[in-house]
């Protein structure tokens, strides 16, 4: 845990919500939210990033530095850059299904989330829900489109917390599927 980070967040009413990563693996962008007037300063945030030719990994690690609770959501938003002939979320497989041209791009993630999928012109609206803590239900979308998955979190103090996105590409949905499994597989949160 010495590699997390003090979080600083300065007070800001008009936004709740905080971009915690720069860089942006497989187009996947993680945000905190806190309500309003909350104290930020008793939440480390370490971030843990993976690039690789066909998968792409963000892990938001979050510890209680507080004597009390602490409740909080972290987003995780994904843009795709190129046009989309589908986009929907499969209740079946509990994962995101991005078609593209050539090839299937698959979003999974740590835990189950609430998951959003729109059209980008109607990025501001995500963005609107984000502040408020919630997202929009909406499961499947086509053309430029943005996903939000959005996970709820309340630690005790001391608790530490690993919440995780990934995405997977893949010439066939059999060949995807595999890369998410072994992706799953190999890392210790599904242990």
């Amino acid at each position: 845990m010495d590699k997390l980070g003090r979080l600083k967040i300065t007070e800001d009413r008009a936004r709740s919500y905080k971009r915690l990563s720069e860089a942006t693996p497989g187009g996947i962008v993680p945000y905190l939210w806190r309500e309003p007037g909350t104290d930020h300063g008793n939440l480390s945030i370490g971030i843990q990033m993976e690039h690789h030719k066909q998968s792409d990994r963000i892990d938001v690690i979050c510890k209680n530095d507080s004597p009390d609770e602490i409740s909080f959501k972290v987003f995780f938003v994904t843009e795709r850059t190129s046009h989309v002939s589908a986009c929907f979320y499969s209740p079946a497989d509990a994962l995101v299904y991005f078609y593209e041209d050539d090839h299937i791009v698959l979003l999974n993630g740590h835990d189950r989330a609430t998951i959003s999928i729109m059209e980008q012109r109607n990025r501001k609206a995500v963005f609107e829900a984000m502040q408020r803590g919630t997202i929009l239900p909406s499961p499947l979308a086509r053309g430029y489109v943005i996903c939000a998955t959005m996970y709820h979190r309340i630690l005790r103090p001391g608790e530490v917390s690993k919440l995780s996105n990934w995405t997977v590409s893949g010439k066939t949905k059999e060949e995807a599927m595999l890369l998410d499994y072994l992706v799953k597989k190999q890392t210790s949160i599904y242990h």
